[in-house]
């Protein structure tokens, strides 16, 4: 789950027929029975066709995705991979059958049977539910809404209502803060539902953090009974996770709540990181005018090492040296197998940005950094960037980082070997991929899929 920096001061009512009717939907029609969250009937062994079906690229990838999921319903081994690694590919299928091939919903179906079967650890399926409800919101909201209710997981059913907020929000169209403001109420309901306590506590964070995005009315409600799951908690890291991650959410409304609530983190890294989201409340709160520029820039620069969102702040200064090393300070690790979280599109503004800067080691450092985490997101692009830098130092890091970049992705799973037979001959790939021992080779039938698609 991911937060948004957007908040809308709006306050509606919500309609009661559908926080009535999803509910009963979910508890219904929608119901798995009990053995689907606990074990699997014993599935038969059916051998995957020799060839790659023909059809169209959407079609290819259909077929790949029902073999993994055959693979995996079969061999309890193969289980949790191929449930990651069809999470974020189910929502780019299409609806439609072809010959033999299911449709997106069929698969999708037999897929959350597998997600929930008890040889998948919860931590495993959360992560799958969580990543397959991100791309859905993202990429077919009509889908995410279909299959969110019958999400039987309390806690990532939460999550999978607050995607659906948050997209529905991003359409800004007539209705859209309404449908928002119904799911994250839905989120609510879901979270509350959960009988464990860290998932619950974590789930209530998660909506907390929402409604303070969206309703004024209810944020003090949802954040105390978060801070209340969250302090019956034990261990201390988890705890002083969620108290960081409240504390951002707190100090929206309230810097006092926000700081009290930093005052109780006992890990001296998340007490900083707790700080780090005050400072940038308080920001957001400040008109930024020649008089509170030297405040802002120093609030900005000490949340820069904690918390990524101190960079659009950043960004609005000027290119002064410690302006450039606090947005440096702000981007992820950079090593050879990464994903980075930060948007393509942050990339580019920094770059342009870092190019306004004055000459200096400052802005040479932030390009090189910048050139090779676009390395990681699109590797001929980050080359290009690497071939601009005026420091030499920096075109020499670009160019060996993009050959450790290289090395590391073909020697994952065979995949350079099995990709580069795709580029020619998907049939070929595929019919390596059929040797594998069962596990890989359903990762591999969905790496060709996520290839295909792509």
């Amino acid at each position: 789950m991911k937060f948004s920096a957007t908040k809308n001061p709006l306050m509606n009512p919500i309609r009661p027929a559908l926080l009535t009717f999803l509910p009963v939907v979910a508890a219904s029609v929608f119901a798995f029975p009990a053995s689907a969250q606990t074990a699997l009937p014993p599935a038969r062994v059916s051998s995957l066709p020799a060839t790659l079906l023909e059809g169209a690229p959407v079609s290819q990838a259909a077929f790949l995705v029902d073999g993994a999921l055959k693979i995996a319903a079969s061999n309890s081994g193969a289980r949790s991979g191929a449930v990651r690694g069809a999470a974020a590919l189910l929502p780019r299928l299409s609806p439609d059958s072809f010959n033999e091939t299911p449709g997106r919903d069929a698969l999708t179906a037999r897929w959350l049977r597998l997600a929930m079967s008890a040889s998948v650890p919860r931590a495993s399926r959360l992560d799958a539910l969580d990543a397959f409800s991100d791309v859905a919101a993202k990429t077919d909201v009509s889908y995410a809404e279909k299959w969110a209710p019958r999400i039987p997981d309390p806690a990532a059913r939460a999550g999978a209502y607050l995607d659906i907020s948050r997209a529905a929000e991003a359409v800004r169209g007539a209705g859209s803060w309404n449908r928002a403001d119904e799911y994250a109420a839905l989120a609510q309901r879901a979270a509350r539902a959960e009988k464990n306590l860290v998932p619950r506590a974590r789930a209530l964070t998660f909506v907390a953090y929402r409604m303070t995005e969206l309703s004024p009315a209810r944020q003090e409600v949802a954040l105390r009974e978060a801070s209340s799951s969250v302090h019956l908690i034990k261990t201390p890291g988890v705890r002083d996770n969620l108290l960081a991650e409240l504390t951002g959410a707190a100090a929206r409304y309230d810097l006092a709540y926000g700081r009290r609530l930093a005052s109780e983190i006992s890990d001296e890294g998340l007490k900083n990181l707790a700080g780090a989201r005050v400072n940038l409340a308080e920001v957001s709160q400040t008109t930024l005018t020649t008089r509170s520029k030297e405040r802002i820039t120093a609030l900005a620069a000490a949340a820069a090492p904690y918390d990524s969102r101190a960079l659009p702040v950043l960004l609005q200064l000027p290119g002064q040296p410690e302006v450039l090393k606090a947005i440096g300070d702000t981007l992820p690790r950079i090593y050879p197998s990464a994903r980075p979280t930060i948007e393509v599109s942050q990339l580019e503004t920094i770059w342009n940005y870092s190019k306004t800067a004055p000459e200096g080691a400052y802005r040479d450092q932030l390009q090189s950094r910048v050139a090779r985490l676009m390395v990681l997101k699109d590797l001929w692009r980050g080359r290009s960037w690497g071939k601009e830098l005026g420091w030499q130092g920096g075109r020499i890091q670009v160019g060996a980082f993009l050959n450790q970049v290289l090395a590391a992705r073909r020697s994952n799973l065979g995949a350079g070997r099995l990709q580069d037979a795709a580029q020619t001959d998907t049939n070929s790939a595929y019919e390596q991929a059929l040797r594998l021992p069962a596990a890989s080779r359903a990762e591999a039938l969905l790496l060709l899929a996520g290839q295909i698609l792509g």
